[in-house]
């Protein structure tokens, strides 16, 4: 009964998901999708460039995915409110808002200045799929590009 339930929502989620992909599809700016199926909260890094500063993977900020649920961010400029942090300046150097023209370079469950885990091709990240076992909250995170520069970061 209870795999049952699991199953629905999951099925549930994944149907809503692909529904808010299909809408973000038409605008013109890129969308960040997240899901977290584990049975942990994670802290996610993003790592984003906008026109400011091309450079990919110039600017990041993190924010928390609870665990068993999904957020969606219309693009890098929907993020302000967490504080973007210049990647090469450190930890304590804010930056002015991103963007929303910005691009979506990379993620990471590990804080800066741990390198990120998955990104899109040609950007800091070493591939789009990491396997990390930790105890019982061990994950596996998949960077996803769906088209329109929009990208979806599952975490199972």
């Amino acid at each position: 009964m209870v795999l049952t339930k699991h199953l629905i929502l999951f099925v549930m989620k994944k149907i809503l998901m692909c529904a808010a992909l299909a809408v973000a599809t038409v605008h013109a700016h890129a969308a960040l999708f997240v899901n977290n199926n584990t049975n942990c909260d994670v802290s996610l890094e993003v790592y984003a460039s906008d026109a400011n500063d091309p450079q990919v993977c110039a600017y990041f900020t993190w924010f928390k995915v609870p665990s068993h649920s999904s957020q969606a961010y219309n693009n890098p400029a929907a993020l302000n409110w967490a504080g973007w942090l210049k990647t090469a300046n450190g930890l304590n150097t804010p930056v002015g808002p991103m963007l929303a023209s910005g691009t979506w370079d990379a993620a990471s469950a590990n804080r800066f200045p741990a390198p990120p885990e998955v990104g899109r091709p040609g950007s800091c990240a070493p591939g789009t799929l990491l396997t990390v076992p930790a105890g019982s909250c061990g994950y596996t995170i998949s960077w996803i590009n769906v088209g329109g520069g929009n990208v979806l970061v599952d975490i199972n």
